[in-house]
């Protein structure tokens, strides 16, 4: 099985989940500290943002926007469905819907300003549906495709994985950069993500054995 059982999970499912309400608690009531780290780093990044950087930012904030990294999902599955990962096919996919679904309930019910620069096209997500969908992205590829690495594969292995975490700091850098963001949107969801992203396993681990004995999955690896 490709998720173990992990006694760690379930705690650290409950203090993300908490910590994530703690962030849209303080959100909620405008918390002078977050408005400063608000302010702070979008000055910063958006004051860098010419030239070079500019052009790298915008890259990374087109690159990661949900219908992409939903493309991106959609072809993975196909991909493990083929070969006969069915299971996981399956996991990932509605794992990935539903990441969509609960950010947009949360980004309905909760409705936080955008940026006062926001380009008007582009509404704001909280938690940010891009980084989100990012992070989740790059979990999925570090319980599936990182354990079939062989040890001869070692240096590939490596750089791939760096170069995953550097994408993700390009991504939350962009959305913030691009104002298409705030930090406290890209910090809930690397937050939010995680906790979800652990519940997926969770839940992965507890029923994968039985879905298998489903017609549509049957014979299928988990």
């Amino acid at each position: 099985m490709i998720v173990d059982r992990d006694k760690a999970r379930k705690p650290l499912i409950y203090i993300f989940a908490g910590l994530f309400l703690f962030v849209i608690i303080l959100s909620w009531l405008y918390s002078p500290l977050l408005n400063l780290l608000d302010e702070f780093f979008t000055e910063f990044l958006s004051g860098r943002n010419n030239g070079f950087l500019k052009v790298f930012f915008w890259i990374g904030a087109n690159l990661s926007r949900p219908i992409f990294s939903f493309l991106v999902t959609l072809f993975c599955a196909f991909l493990l469905w083929e070969n006969n990962f069915k299971i996981p096919a399956a996991w990932f996919l509605f794992t990935m819907l539903g990441s969509m679904l609960a950010d947009s309930l949360l980004t309905l019910l909760l409705q936080f300003p955008a940026p006062s620069d926001k380009p008007a096209s582009i509404g704001r997500s909280f938690p940010s549906l891009a980084v989100l969908m990012t992070f989740l992205l790059i979990q999925f590829f570090f319980v599936i495709v990182v354990p079939e690495f062989n040890k001869r594969a070692k240096k590939v292995k490596n750089k791939t994985i760096i170069f995953m975490i550097l994408w993700l700091i390009l991504v939350c850098f962009a959305v913030i950069a691009c104002q298409y963001n705030t930090i406290i949107d890209v910090f809930s969801a690397l937050i939010f993500g995680y906790a979800w992203f652990m519940f997926s396993e969770e839940f992965y681990f507890s029923y994968a054995r039985i879905f298998v004995k489903l017609n549509i999955f049957r014979g299928s690896w988990i």
